[in-house]
């Protein structure tokens, strides 16, 4: 929870400096992380499908989340149960719609293999804020796995 506190506000302290000082920019910075330092820095790094998205008002109604949940096939750090829960700010409800720069997109079905921090009790976010999802994409003819950065949504 730590670093997507961190980033978020970074972020507003970003928006509010611009909207106080007009013809300054400001903008946050992510730090790359390798492949191992995404393992490290991971309490837990699932591979499976993703099963449902949704995204959903805080109880303040003040906060877009979007919550995704990936049936997991194996885990290469942790113990999880057969199902994961997933967190992040942004996502479009009743027509409202907050987008996160750098946030990731999610799609049923996808095939993913996720490196992730604890979020809340029983929820996680993607470590990194984007790095750690990676797309399992497999050859039709002979279903060997390729595994690609996952895009951002923006």
């Amino acid at each position: 929870m730590k670093p997507l506190f961190a980033f978020a506000a970074a972020a507003l302290l970003s928006t509010t400096f611009i909207l106080i000082s007009p013809g300054l920019s400001s903008g946050t910075q992510i730090l790359h992380r390798s492949a191992p330092e995404l393992g490290q820095q991971s309490e837990l790094v699932v591979r499976g499908k993703v099963v449902g998205v949704r995204s959903y008002w805080n109880d303040n109604h003040t906060k877009i989340f979007t919550e995704t949940t990936i049936s997991a096939d194996e885990s290469y750090k942790g113990r999880t149960g057969a199902v994961v829960r997933l967190t992040q700010l942004g996502g479009t409800v009743d027509n409202v719609k907050v987008t996160v720069s750098g946030a990731l997109l999610w799609k049923e079905g996808e095939e993913v293999l996720v490196f992730l921090e604890r979020y809340t009790a029983d929820t996680y976010h993607v470590s990194g804020f984007s790095q750690g999802k990676f797309t399992i994409e497999r050859d039709p003819a002979t279903g060997k796995a390729f595994v690609n950065q996952a895009p951002s949504a923006g």
